[in-house]
């Protein structure tokens, strides 16, 4: 009976220990395996399309905004230096295969002259990125 008196007893208590090991084996596991698909740092909004599907292999990217600025690979380039450009990447890579990410207000004409520098250029497929509706 004496023992029972200074006997403390301890309040039971849940150990967050291995839950939190897990939580981070986990998180690590996402992390590592997920696909980190670049964006294009420009912001547009692209035409919507019923047939849209998807690119085969990396393409060279132009994109084009509102006001009909050029970037090709993120980086701003005037229309004048685009053929040029265009030569030396379709000779690096000679089944290069270019994506227009053309803005919904961008002006017509400047999307069909990237289209007819990029053919003038050497790359023989073009393409126009859009949404799936």
């Amino acid at each position: 009976m004496l023992s029972d008196r200074f006997r403390q007893e301890k309040e039971p208590e849940i150990n967050m220990t291995p839950m939190l090991d897990v939580v981070f084996i986990l998180l690590i596991f996402f992390i590592v395996s997920t696909n980190f698909i670049q964006q294009s740092a420009v912001e547009i909004n692209r035409p919507q399309s019923n047939t849209a599907r998807a690119v085969d292999g990396t393409p060279i990217i132009i994109t084009l905004d509102t006001t009909g600025r050029l970037y090709l690979e993120k980086e701003e380039i005037d229309i004048y230096y685009l053929p040029e450009k265009l030569r030396q990447m379709a000779i690096q890579m000679p089944k290069a295969k270019l994506l227009i990410l053309a803005d919904t207000d961008c002006p017509t004409g400047v999307t069909i002259k990237v289209l007819d520098i990029a053919k003038q250029a050497g790359i023989e497929f073009s393409s126009v990125a859009t949404e799936k509706e």
